[in-house]
């Protein structure tokens, strides 16, 4: 029956077929592909990409399903979805406020001993008016990614959040977790986080946050080709508990191909830009084998500059740093491993100009 309402253009009474199809056959691919050409067709991308993928665990040969997920990978990228709308109505929801404080950190590693103390210990009253970028690697598993999104939601008025590889991992299934069961892939893993970052009203999208200064996250991945001695594939597997796809070149572009709706929306005054991966090949990086083939893409540096970003955050290396090339700035926080008691945070922008303090 949702196969006759498809083809009526009865898209929610499709869905609705569609998933009772798969309360009684869960095993069944079949059920999965047309509960996802309703929702995709129906305006939820992010709802189609889960039936395909969560049906290609049922029938990996299904190739209806397959071009189902490539189609819904491909709507996710688009200025159409609903996620779009509402990244543009918080884009300006304070454009009107005083200047405030700005910080920027990155690799929190929430999971870690320490974080969790440390993080219940900041002031709730300190930063209510303030922002924070978090660059990504702040939780191996998705409920320490909600758990620390909550410690800085609960001390921050905005909260801006983009993804590390860290936070893409699909753990193996352990005492506290069982991502394998729960996420298909890690582009479903990634839908899952901006889906609590929702919840958690945690900014996933750029915003104006005054008329002296704006944000703008920007989704990163890492390519082979960023080793400029050696831009061959290389031996080493990076983040082996990650599951793209489309394969990790292929992720990176994907990463790439969700900028650009972000960079559609005009921002101005001081624009500060960030990532978790590395946008230039100058950067430090740590000396170990191959190492250059997963930190970075130089295609990230062309995004950053054709948004006018002064500054750009980034994550990753551990290696913290402040440098500058043509005329942006690069600055890198990373708290690390065992966050310190007591540890501060760093200031990036304050009462409308660049500042670089601990609070």
């Amino acid at each position: 029956r949702s196969a006759a309402n498809a083809r009526l253009g009865r898209w929610p009474a499709a869905l609705e077929d569609g998933k009772r199809a798969i309360s009684l056959r869960p095993g069944w691919g079949k059920a999965y592909s047309r509960a996802g050409l309703a929702a995709l067709s129906g305006g939820d991308e992010e709802g189609a990409y889960w039936y395909f993928a969560n049906g290609l665990r049922r029938e990996p040969q299904s190739p209806e399903l397959a071009k189902g997920r490539e189609g819904a990978i491909a709507a996710l990228c688009s200025a159409s979805t609903a996620r779009h709308k509402r990244r543009l109505e918080r884009a300006a929801m304070d454009a009107s406020r005083p200047p405030a404080r700005i910080f920027a950190v990155s690799d929190v590693h929430y999971d870690h001993p320490g974080a969790h103390e440390w993080g219940r210990s900041l002031s709730g009253e300190l930063y209510r008016d303030d922002a924070i970028i978090l660059a990504g690697d702040i939780g191996d598993t998705y409920d320490a990614v909600r758990l620390c999104l909550r410690q800085f939601r609960r001390c921050f008025r905005r909260v801006f959040y983009v993804p590390g590889n860290h936070d893409m991992w699909i753990r193996p299934k352990g005492q506290h977790s069982d991502e394998p069961a729960r996420f298909a892939d890690s582009v479903a893993k990634l839908l899952a986080l901006w889906q609590l970052c929702d919840e958690l009203a945690v900014d996933t999208g750029p915003a104006q946050l005054s008329t002296a200064a704006a944000v703008l996250p920007l989704e990163s991945w890492y390519t082979h080709h960023f080793d400029h001695f050696d831009p061959r594939p290389g031996t080493v597997k990076f983040d082996k508990h990650c599951v793209w796809p489309m394969g990790y070149d292929g992720a990176c572009r994907f990463m790439l191909r969700l900028n650009e709706t972000k960079l559609a929306i005009p921002l101005r005054g001081d624009v500060i830009t960030c990532s978790h991966f590395l946008p230039r090949q100058e950067l430090p990086i740590p000396k170990m084998h191959e190492m250059a083939k997963g930190v970075g893409t130089v295609e990230l540096d062309r995004q950053l500059r054709s948004a006018g970003s002064k500054l750009h955050i980034f994550g990753h290396t551990h290696i913290n740093s402040i440098v500058e090339y043509d005329g942006v700035r690069y600055m890198q926080n990373a708290l690390g491993y065992g966050i310190a008691p007591g540890q501060k945070l760093t200031v990036v922008h304050d009462k409308g100009l660049f500042r670089e303090y601990l609070a």
